[in-house]
């Protein structure tokens, strides 16, 4: 079951909204509704974790951007919809790894085809992964991945818990991940773009704290497929 958060200081906009998805019965939602990013960041604290927020920006107390900040940090990467009435947050939205932000008033047919758009994209990153790890069969989400490189002549996968070496290439493991939000970054490795923090010329941030070399000729390409992962393409 997906689990939806909606965070909002308008109580009109928090009823809309919950008016809208109640006319969208066919997805099997649970749903958190709250008018403070306060009452969201404590669940989180408390190691509940979302699928899918729609965040206000402008808020009483702590505002939706630094909440994002803290529930990125948290990890879990769940998709950030910010909802605003100004054009001028969208740079901010951007460095928080925003899916989507949505200008108000929100109407139900964007409302609807964004939450479609959503839930095929959390679909696709939970698409599974299979290693032979040394006499067992493994299963892996592809989004618990962070990451995949060469270990000399094995594969090593990397997760939040665990290691894994198989024997396989990168060029393979590239071919099987690369329609599942993967790109490489230089010749022996390649990252889930779900887990990237910053990018640099040089470098790659992740959320386990990981920074890891990208070549210039890799650069661009990059770049490309993030903003287009970000874009739910």
């Amino acid at each position: 079951m997906i689990r939806i958060a909606v965070v909002d200081d308008e109580k009109e906009c928090i009823e809309k909204i919950k008016r809208y998805f109640d006319g969208m019965s066919e997805y099997k939602a649970e749903t958190f509704y709250s008018d403070s990013a306060e009452l969201l960041l404590k669940k989180y604290d408390n190691g509940e974790r979302y699928d899918i927020i729609f965040l206000d920006i402008e808020m009483n107390g702590i505002n939706g951007i630094d909440a994002a900040k803290r529930i990125c940090a948290a990890g879990g990467s769940p998709l950030i919809i910010f909802t605003t009435a100004h054009k001028k947050y969208v740079n901010e939205a951007f460095y928080v790894n925003a899916f989507q932000y949505m200008f108000k008033p929100i109407e139900y047919s964007d409302l609807r085809y964004e939450l479609d758009r959503a839930v095929k994209t959390i679909a696709f990153r939970q698409s599974a992964f299979e290693i032979n790890y040394g006499h067992e069969k493994v299963i892996l989400k592809s989004s618990d991945i962070i990451y995949i490189e060469t270990r000399g002549r094995h594969l090593s996968v990397k997760t939040a818990d665990n290691e894994y070496l198989y024997n396989d290439t990168v060029k393979e493991a590239e071919k099987k991940l690369s329609k599942l939000g993967f790109s490489k970054i230089e010749q022996g490795i390649i990252v889930n773009l779900c887990h990237v923090r910053r990018v640099t010329p040089t470098a790659v941030e992740l959320d386990n704290g990981e920074t890891k070399y990208i070549s210039r000729r890799a650069y661009k390409t990059f770049l490309s497929e993030l903003n287009r992962y970000l874009s739910g393409v």
